[in-house]
């Protein structure tokens, strides 16, 4: 199975919202909430009625631009930080930093959310890139000894490398529009 990484861009307003009652992340990701209240059955089984809890209509405020950066998460982590786990931030929010959305799994774990003042961190950091240090860890051997996903680094070096920076140029810009117009992010791999 494919773990893809993805990006959503929201207001600070609902990143409060979802670490107040983390359960809405399923909501606000996928357009609906995935752990359903058991039903309760009679006896016999002829009158069902839902579990009693209390409802939250919560509905957030941004719906938010999403991009997915496919199966090179890790790969561009691991170009950004120079480390395959976690790392120090601003560079290293593929896999670090930002806040836990409580332990609800969206896919492969629990999503992580940064403020608007984080993201503007995320973005400078970003655009004060240096290219020349970016290029000297596009080194097939170092990802493989440090087990980055996804395994293609055995496979043409142009093609997989390509495949990881095209994507950060994608990501850049993403980020930079967040920033510019003092949005919040949700990352989450599913």
């Amino acid at each position: 199975m494919s773990m893809i990484g993805n990006f959503r861009k929201t207001n600070d307003s609902d990143i409060a919202a979802l670490l107040e009652k983390p359960k809405r992340i399923e909501k606000f990701l996928y357009g609906e909430t995935f752990s359903t209240e058991p039903e309760k059955k009679s006896f016999f089984g002829f009158f069902k009625e839902k579990a009693s809890k209390e409802a939250d209509y919560w509905m957030p405020s941004d719906s938010g631009e999403e991009m997915n950066i496919d199966k090179a998460w890790q790969g561009i982590h691991f170009l950004l930080s120079g480390k395959s786990e976690n790392a120090e931030n601003p560079l290293g929010f593929i896999l670090s930093g930002g806040e836990l959305v409580g332990d609800v799994d969206v896919g492969h774990g629990p999503a992580r959310v940064f403020t608007s003042t984080q993201v503007n961190e995320i973005a400078q950091a970003l655009s004060s890139l240096d290219e020349t240090e970016i290029q000297s860890r596009c080194n097939a051997e170092e990802f493989k000894k440090n087990d980055v996903y996804p395994d293609i680094w055995d496979e043409d070096f142009d093609e997989s490398f390509g495949y990881l920076l095209s994507y950060l140029e994608d990501l850049k810009p993403f980020i930079a529009t967040a920033s510019e117009n003092n949005k919040a992010l949700i990352v989450y791999i599913n």
